[in-house]
């Protein structure tokens, strides 16, 4: 990136590398998608993958010791493709600000504004990494990405099976709506919902997640609470209790983290919250074995502005007919779901 006059005074007054500021900018301590959808870095705007399956039957037995080895099939092959969609968005530098950096009736008011142009900065970067994370749990607690913004509409399936999404009314797993505290045994349905992942996909979710007011409803349920049946009056109670079944369950974790988008004055107040109202999601962490054996990855693609070198590219540009400065961002990025069966939902 060529410094511009402002990129260069910020670095020389504050001591700091812009770039290098930019780069030390994570996901807030609350987003917990990367465990489920780790970044990986593409250099395509479109992939394919292969996926094994390295599920197999017990070796043949030969004839006799000096026979010819049976014929068996190889793996099965799974084609997943898909390609990256691009996001970006750039706001003006306030004129305010800029007459006090160019023009300062003193240090501190320098120094001030100067950081104000990194915290701007700063800005873009964690609207790109909200976008990220509502991808990610798009697919994780929707099963599908629908955008409707401006121009763009367009709505992806990410391809959950249709027996991983249970709900009371069409699904005997769930026994009763867990509003119904008198007659709903949420634990139990806990354990039949766990079941039913088990047979799946031959293990055991890593984690439940579900929003606090469901897990309300869960801990007020008669049956959950009352001495007379299971007597658990806390989340680590339950969660003792699932342990103590000895069946591989996992924990419970409350998820009520949540986006903002802009209203109709542009104003970021419109709350989306990443996991819905009375959902249950079954998911599985990402873990050493590759794309064969997560559910998937979060795509990084190639963006122009920074040399198609794939990530989030922020900048600070310089317009001189008339006399500007823009605060820029550009990232190219999509799920790629490679095992979308390591998905369950349950809507309670």
């Amino acid at each position: 990136m060529d410094k511009n006059k402002l990129i260069q005074l910020v670095e020389d007054k504050l001591g700091v590398d812009y770039l290098g500021f930019i780069e030390e900018i994570t996901d807030p301590a609350g987003y917990i998608g990367n465990r489920f959808l780790p970044a990986e870095e593409a250099y395509d705007f479109e992939w394919v993958h292969d996926i094994f399956d390295n599920t197999h039957a017990v070796a043949k037995m030969k004839a006799r010791g000096d026979a010819e080895a049976p014929i068996v099939g190889g793996p099965a092959v799974k084609k997943v493709s898909g390609s990256l969609a691009p996001f970006g968005q750039k706001f003006q530098v306030n004129k305010s600000t800029l007459n006090k950096i160019f023009n300062p009736r003193n240090d501190s008011e320098l120094y001030a504004n100067l950081r104000r142009i990194l915290d701007e900065s700063a800005r873009n970067v964690n609207a790109a990494l909200s976008r990220a994370e509502w991808l990610r749990f798009k697919f994780l607690a929707e099963g599908e990405i629908a955008i409707n913004e401006g121009d763009i509409s367009l709505e992806v399936d990410m391809g959950i099976p249709d027996d991983n999404k249970l709900a009371h009314g069409t699904s005997d797993l769930i026994a009763e709506e867990w509003s119904e505290a008198a007659s709903a045994k949420p634990l139990d349905d806990i354990v039949e919902i766990c079941e039913h992942y088990f047979t799946v996909n031959g293990e055991m979710p890593n984690v439940i997640l579900m929003r606090r007011a469901t897990l309300l409803e869960l801990l007020n349920a008669d049956d959950t609470q009352n001495d007379d049946n299971k007597g658990l009056k806390s989340l680590a109670e339950v969660n003792d209790y699932l342990g103590r079944l000895g069946m591989d369950y996992p924990e419970i974790e409350t998820y009520d983290e949540f986006v903002r988008f802009e209203d109709v004055d542009g104003r970021p107040s419109t709350v989306y919250h990443l996991i819905p109202k009375d959902r249950v999601v079954l998911l599985k962490e990402a873990g050493g074995g590759g794309i064969s054996s997560d559910i998937g990855r979060l795509l990084m693609g190639p963006v122009a502005e920074n040399d198609f070198q794939p990530g989030i590219y922020v900048d600070v540009y310089e317009e001189t007919d008339p006399k500007k400065y823009w605060h820029y961002m550009a990232c190219e990025m999509w799920p790629a779901g490679y095992n979308p069966e390591y998905i369950v939902h349950a809507d309670v």
